[in-house]
Formats: structure tokens, sequence, C-alpha cells
């Protein structure tokens, strides 16, 4: 008579692999909810450290112009009142008249910031009082991230949403990356070094150096912006940017829009320079040609030039520098800076290319203007 020996691994395995099949029929959304609710609260633990660590940089730099006979219980205190402060914008339910009301939010929110950085910091001067809103806001930055996602780790916990919590855990990896950016950019407001960002008012410098000689008289035409008029090749150059070396983007739109109202139909053509967000596989600081109004936020500047260049059927030239958030927010890379002089020959070779002599064109360097002088 032939006995068969069970093999007891067999078995183990066979036992272990039902007990798989009922663990994962019965318990297997609660086991994914607790292991993304593990991996938001790792994420959030490094999100508070960056956070402390931004507010550290804040306070330190505040410090710098502060009243000395405040403490810093006190600066803290007021650094911290103003962090979670918000701008509503318009209703839009009516798009009509929208771009005003949205200009008059941008602009008091503006007013609201320079205000409270005077308040708090009375010993800084326009510059460095244009580089601490930039800091602040960039902390700002980092703190709200960090409070939103506890917010949906909370909310996920109590509510035992296992959905809510698994979407959180599934765009962990995006989160983080746009935290650490504004987390590096504290660092680089901080020191008031050129960002990424700051490549269309160096390139607009750059500009009016080569086509140039001497120094050449810059005008204020809109709230922190200003152009420079220079020749060349026969054409009239007008040069828009941010003015610096304070941290600000300035009112291009204003600016051209002024222009354009000035000088008529002898405008041929606007070329606008800006940094632009690359694909994944794009190479930091590689040029992308095109048309329309190359600049980015919340619409009310991108709107000012299309308004006024299509009454005039203006042409409009876009040069983008591609980069990543990061490095768009914090010190200027190197192969941005060497894009500079590249970017430089197209603006001549697109003069040249596509404008007449004898006419006048708007060249505009969108960007924050940190640490570039004129």
């Amino acid at each position: 008579m032939n006995t068969s020996n069970t093999d007891p691994f067999s078995l183990i395995m066979n036992l272990l692999f039902f007990l798989l099949i009922f663990t994962s029929m019965f318990y297997g959304q609660k086991l994914q909810g607790f292991l993304a609710s593990k991996q938001i609260s790792d994420a959030l633990e490094k999100l508070k450290k960056w956070n402390d660590e931004s507010k550290q940089i804040l306070l330190k730099k505040f410090k710098e112009f502060a009243d000395k006979k405040e403490t810093e219980k006190d600066l803290t205190i007021k650094l911290e009142e103003f962090m979670t402060f918000v701008a509503i914008l318009p209703v839009d339910l009516d798009p009509y008249g929208i771009i005003p009301k949205i200009d008059h939010v941008v602009d008091v929110r503006d007013d609201r910031y320079k205000e409270e950085v005077k308040k708090i910091a009375p010993n800084a001067d326009s510059i460095q009082s244009s580089n601490l809103e930039n800091l602040l806001e960039a902390a700002m930055a980092v703190d709200y991230v960090y409070r939103l996602i506890k917010h949906y780790l909370i909310l996920g916990k109590k509510s035992k949403s296992m959905i809510l919590l698994m979407q959180i855990s599934m765009q962990l990896s995006l989160i983080l990356g746009m935290a650490k950016a504004y987390y590096y950019a504290t660092k680089a407001f901080a020191e008031g070094s050129p960002i990424g960002d700051a490549l269309g008012p160096m390139v607009a410098g750059q500009f009016v150096r080569d086509v140039s000689e001497g120094n050449v008289e810059a005008i204020e035409i809109a709230r922190d912006t200003i152009y420079q008029q220079v020749e060349f090749e026969g054409r009239t150059i007008f040069v828009v940017r941010a003015r610096g070396p304070g941290g600000t983007v300035g009112k291009p739109g204003k600016a051209i829009k002024s222009l354009i109202d000035e000088h008529g139909d002898s405008i041929s053509r606007i070329i606008m320079i800006d940094a632009g967000l690359k694909l994944a596989g794009d190479k930091t600081g590689s040029i992308a040609i095109g048309v329309g109004a190359a600049i980015g936020g919340v619409g009310v500047e991108k709107a000012y030039i299309e308004t006024s260049s299509t009454e005039r059927t203006i042409p409009i030239d876009a040069l983008i520098c591609r980069q990543s958030l990061e490095d768009a927010i914090t010190t200027m890379k190197r192969p941005i800076t060497q894009s500079v002089p590249l970017i430089v020959e197209k603006i001549k070779n697109a003069i040249r290319k596509r404008t007449s002599k004898g006419t006048k064109v708007i060249v505009a360097g969108i960007g924050n203007s940190i640490g570039i002088g004129i």
C-alpha cells in the first residue's frame, strides 16, 4: 500500500496563501489606507522640518532689520500672524470687467505686503524690503503646503476615507518636490541672489549693454517697472523689465500698454523673454521659440499685453528658457546663465529679420529682478 507524505512546507505555503486571500478580501482597503496614512505621516515630518527651518530663516533675516527693542518672541508672533494672509479674488460668474477687479485686488495685496514688511522691518531700505517680501512669500508657501497635507491626513483619519488618503499618498512625490523648491527658495531670497526666474531681466540688461555705449537712462513707466530706450541697426528699441536689484516682477503688462498707447502704429513688434516650466526630459537652460505673450501670474498683465497688441495688430515673439519649478525659484544655475548670450543673439536676429528700419520694437524681459541691477 502506497502512502503519500504531505510536505510541511507546501502545507504552510497553502495556508499562508489562503490567509492572504482572506485578509485582502476583508481588510485590503484598511491595509492600503494604513500604508497610505504612514506614508503621509512620514512626509508630514519632512514638511514640518522644512517649514520650521524656513521660519527660522525668515525670523533671522527680519531680525536684522527689525527695531532693536523688538524681542524675538514678539517678532515671531508678528510673522506667524501674517503667515496665513490670503488674497480673495473677485467673483467671476460674469467675466466682463474681471481684469481691472483682479488688478485692484493684486495691487491692494502688494500694498499690504509692503506695509507689513515696513512695519516689522523698519530699518530695511527699498531693495531689502522687496527681498524680504519675496522671502516671506516663499516661507508662506512652505507653511501652506505643510498645513494642507496635515489637514488631509487628519480629515482622512477622522472620516476613515481610505480613498482620500490613497489619493494624497500617490501624489506625495510631486507635493514634496514643490515644497522642497519653496524651501530652497527661502535661502535664495534670504541671500538676495539671482534666481532662475530672473532670466528675463538679466537678458534685458545684457541686451542694453550690448547695443549701447555707456549708461542708458532707466525711466519708471509703471509700478516697479522701468524701460530703457536704445538704438539698434536703425530701429528704436524700448527695453522693459522689472526694476532691480530688489525682488519684484513689476507691472510689465501696464508698461507695454503705455508704450503702445504712446507710440501707436510705429511699434512693429514685441519680443518677450521669460522662464518657462520644462518637461521632465527637457534640458535645463534650453531655449524654446514661439509667439504670444510669454508671461505667467494670475493673467492680468498678460491681458493688458494681448488687448493692446491686438488693437494695433502688433505681432508678439516669445523666447522661453526651459526650467523646472525648483530652477525658477532657487539660485540661478549655470546652464540658465549660459543661455543669456544665446537669447540676446536670438533677439538681435529677430529684430533684423522681422522688423524694418525706422520702426520701434519693444523687448520685454519678464521675471523677478532679485539680484539683477540696472
